[in-house]
């Protein structure tokens, strides 16, 4: 094919391999003949001739990606697709030099001077003689285009890009959403590109970290990439307990006992808020009768998930009190089925799954049921049986143990792991303590020691 003079045109200069925290990427740098500026692709994977390929197309912010500036969400949304393409097989990262969304860094900060006089971002742009957005994308289709890929899953909020990319030739199979943190700072920002320039977002989720669970962000972010991204495979699974210092998660009496201290339970229940659903066993509610909502935190509640071989659920759990989502029993071919109707009536969603060979739920069936119902993420928190068999069996992803200053010689936290002797043990990699009032919480992902 010849290309005309005057088609505008890009060409990777170099490309130099980039190990970063998110994963290993191919960082192509590009020059065009639209402007004088050096754009960027960070590639994952083979790209080349992929339909479906994961796209950010990110617009440089100096003032949030470098600096960390809170008026914005363009850190968190640069931060997010890193994570998300770091777990992907293959994806692309274009890091357009259009700052402040086309007007250069010196307009913007005189924007910021307008906004807080009480303009808008909007408003703050037009005042300065400026488009409410002056950004091209041809570049970014250039690059699409000179890495072969055939189509894309746009990760943006923006239906502007979308439309933008279409016109240029680059097929768009599907969006990803892709929201940052929401807080005092950016909370009008965030609304004024909802309101007055179309873009996709829900601000009704706290997605603000405070300050005091800032260690938990790794976490965080992997609960968020895969609410974002939604693919068709298990939930995450985080396993969460407390205990005291000599390993017991209750007394031995029949009576349930409080463990953690206020800010341990703070920093429970906003995870709480951070997961899809709340899984314990049937034992923890016939002995506890929780709630599981989350009180201590300003948040969302999940929905809880129990399971429930053959159907004890009481009629007149906490749980179903209030306006919390109701909950979704797993159970199996076992259970009555005049119980089973008799908590449907009440709004209870009751599902059949596998049963193992000790006649319980089988993990594996009821996580593959709780991704099919929409759970992308579930928060295991009791009790030492449920505990033992997520951990034994690994499907936890992360695991955070709160440990109090408290000597109660009682029931074991984890009960039993269920694996044979010469299985290899399980390993928090990187395990990191944090101390939260009197309590030490360790954390971190779980791994296989082989």
């Amino acid at each position: 094919m010849v290309i005309s003079a005057n088609q505008p045109q890009v060409s990777n200069v170099v490309r130099s391999r980039i190990p970063t925290e998110y994963g290993e990427f191919l960082l192509y740098y590009y020059r065009n003949t639209i402007d004088d500026k050096e754009h960027i692709a960070m590639v994952k994977g083979d790209v080349s001739e992929q339909n479906r390929v994961a796209v950010r197309i990110h617009s440089e912010c100096f003032t949030g990606d470098v600096l960390g500036s809170r008026r914005c969400d363009c850190r968190d949304q640069l931060q997010s697709s890193m994570h998300s393409l770091g777990e992907a097989e293959c994806g692309v990262l274009i890091y357009l030099r259009q700052e402040g969304r086309g007007i250069g860094l010196l307009e913007k900060l005189k924007a910021y001077n307008l906004q807080d006089q009480g303009f808008d971002t909007v408003d703050a742009n037009i005042e300065l003689g400026h488009q409410p957005d002056e950004r091209n994308y041809q570049v970014a289709a250039l690059i699409l285009q000179d890495l072969k890929v055939l189509s894309v899953r746009l990760m943006t909020n923006n239906p502007t890009k979308i439309s933008e990319l279409g016109k240029l030739g680059i097929r768009v199979d599907d969006r990803i959403p892709i929201e940052g943190g929401h807080h005092m700072e950016n909370t009008r920002y965030l609304t004024t590109k909802a309101e007055k320039m179309s873009h996709m977002l829900s601000l009704n989720r706290p997605l603000e970290i405070p300050n005091s669970f800032s260690f938990l962000r790794p976490l965080v972010d992997s609960l968020r990439n895969r609410r974002m991204i939604k693919a068709e495979r298990r939930p995450l699974v985080t396993v969460s307990y407390a205990q005291s210092i000599d390993g017991s998660i209750a007394s031995r009496g029949s009576d349930s006992l409080a463990l953690s201290c206020h800010k341990s339970l703070e920093m429970t229940h906003f995870l709480r808020s951070q997961h899809d659903g709340l899984l314990v066993g049937i034992n923890t509610v016939l002995i506890d009768n929780p709630r599981l909502t989350v009180r201590h935190f300003e948040g969302p509640n999940p929905q809880p998930i129990i399971l429930d071989s053959l159907l004890r659920f009481p009629e007149n759990a906490r749980m179903l009190e209030g306006d919390s989502p109701a909950p979704v029993i797993l159970t199996t071919e076992e259970a009555p089925e005049d119980r089973k109707q008799k908590l449907e009536s009440l709004g209870i969603s009751v599902v059949r799954v596998k049963s193992n060979t000790h006649h319980r739920v089988d993990l594996m069936d009821a996580l593959d049921i709780i991704a099919t119902l929409g759970f992308t993420s579930i928060m295991v928190e009791g009790g030492g049986s449920i505990i033992g068999q997520f951990l034994g069996q690994e499907f936890a992803d992360y695991c955070i143990v709160t440990i109090a200053p408290r000597l109660i010689g009682g029931l074991k936290a984890v009960e039993d792991l269920h694996r044979p002797p010469e299985a290899a043990p399980l390993v928090i990699e990187n395990c990191e303590y944090q101390c939260l009032g009197s309590d030490m919480i360790a954390f971190g992902e779980l791994k296989t020691r082989t």
